[in-house]
């Protein structure tokens, strides 16, 4: 179970009352009224502080009652310790600013900005009945894949949203992930943007922006910050919200988180060096599907670069995986951890099928042009039934015999023959053998007609 290591922020109402708080003795009267010197005032002249909900590490959260309309609101107002620190007054102003100008039905909305009557700066907020992810994650999990999956997808669009603003929330924890019940399902607000940082803000912000993330500050809770934000880097980006946000849904599909320590440092040192044990490994017992591993050990990349590098495509990937789809594609700019084993064969199957086309290409080449010298034999051969007698046509129907070399056998001159009837020629009357005129006595031109090819040649 998740070791809570430094002070946590319940931020919002929690109308559901612990066992241990409801059978702990009540404190006594000195007691109360020293934390709760604000109930039954009116702040702002219009803000009926009703009861105080909690307490958390930069200040403490009331339920109030708008005194005009009567709507219940959450105010959390600086701690007394911090009145005079301008770094945390102008925090909580900044939190206001960055909540309300997101915008998102996911991200609680923040209406006003005040300070009470000693000047402690307070930040006026929507009411929700519920309770953080922290408590139902220790009561019930590890939660059913499903569940797990649609409340990240809720967180990973709320963060989206900031991100398109350019802010980086850089707390992104359970504690900070509110559900509010709506029928049977979990409706999700994330809160506390109280160490939020606005990347644009100091180029649009102009001279009046205060740099509030001091070099070499860490900020954040440990057990949730990614390897560069423990390092004490000075570029964090949003990536830093994706890690916390897979690491959430590693959380809640398991109840445990990968990184133990029994001091600050202690978890430092794991987040940077330990490797991360993939879901259905730390729970075999589960039955975690492979394509749920995928997604959350790429959002759990040690190295940004090779995380996914922009929180829509987390969400894509989440909101595909409650699809059904149980081969998500890991393309946002590194490869999964273990691809399909289908993929990596194509390509041997591509280059066997351009060698049998190659082969089989070549082979038709080769029967193509060992067809020309047995066309001669393919024209069906007529044996005569009697010696045809040598007939002379007229000349002008005799195609002219190109000269012979030397060198050439009468053997070629059938197959030139066979080639020149292919080609197109007038029609050449027959003579029939019997209207054949009688024989002429041979002369020199007769030396000059080709012998026919269906007669053996004579011996010169």
């Amino acid at each position: 179970m998740r070791r809570t290591v430094s002070e946590t922020d319940p931020s919002l109402l929690n109308t559901v009352p612990h066992a241990e708080v409801a059978s702990a003795p009540a404190p006594a009267p000195a007691a109360a009224a020293k934390f709760d010197a604000l109930v039954g005032t009116t702040l702002a002249e219009r803000y009926e502080i009703v009861r105080r909900i909690g307490e958390g590490g930069m200040g403490a959260v009331y339920e109030a009652r708008h005194s005009i309309i009567g709507k219940r609101v959450a105010i959390k107002v600086l701690l007394e310790k911090f009145l005079e620190n301008e770094e945390f007054i102008a925090r909580l102003l900044q939190e206001a600013r960055l909540a309300s100008s997101i915008g998102h039905q996911n991200i609680v909305d923040v209406t006003d900005f005040g300070t009470t009557r000693d000047g402690r700066a307070f930040v006026v907020m929507e009411f929700l009945e519920g309770e953080p992810l922290s408590e139902l994650i220790m009561r019930d999990a590890p939660l059913p894949v499903e569940r797990s999956l649609t409340i990240v997808k809720q967180v990973s669009s709320a963060l989206g949203a900031a991100h398109d603003k350019g802010i980086v929330h850089r707390d992104v924890k359970p504690e900070n992930v509110y559900l509010v019940r709506r029928g049977d399902l979990d409706f999700v607000k994330v809160v506390d943007f109280g160490v939020s940082k606005a990347v644009r803000s100091q180029e649009e912000a102009g001279s009046d922006w205060q740099r509030l993330t001091r070099t070499g500050a860490v900020l954040g809770t440990p057990l949730f910050m990614s390897p560069e934000q423990a390092g004490g880097s000075e570029d964090i980006d949003h990536r830093a919200d994706i890690w916390a946000a897979a690491l959430i849904l590693y959380e809640c599909l398991t109840g445990e988180l990968p990184f133990r320590g029994n001091n600050y440092l202690g978890v430092i040192a794991q987040i940077q060096n330990k490797e991360v044990q993939p879901p259905s490994a730390l729970r075999p017992e589960l039955g975690i599907p492979e394509a749920v591993d995928r997604v959350v050990m790429h959002g759990l990349e040690k190295n940004r670069t090779r995380r996914y590098q922009h929180m829509a495509a987390f969400e894509q990937d989440v909101d595909r995986l409650l699809a059904g789809d149980v081969d998500v594609a890991l393309d946002d700019g590194s490869e999964p951890s273990s691809p399909p084993r289908l993929r990596s064969r194509w390509p041997w199957h591509l280059a066997v099928a351009a060698v049998f086309a190659l082969g089989i290409g070549s082979a038709a080449m080769l029967a193509r042009g060992s067809k020309e010298v047995p066309a001669a034999k393919a024209t069906p051969a007529l044996a005569p039934v009697a010696p045809v007698p040598k007939v002379n046509p007229p000349p002008s129907l005799v195609p002219p015999e190109p000269a012979r070399t030397s060198g050439e056998s009468p053997s070629a001159q059938p197959n030139d023959r066979v080639r020149r009837a292919n080609k197109s020629h007038p029609v050449r009357p027959q003579v029939a053998a019997e209207d054949a005129p009688p024989a002429a006595k041979k002369t020199k031109a007769d030396d000059k007609i080709a012998p026919s090819p269906y007669t053996a040649p004579k011996a010169p």
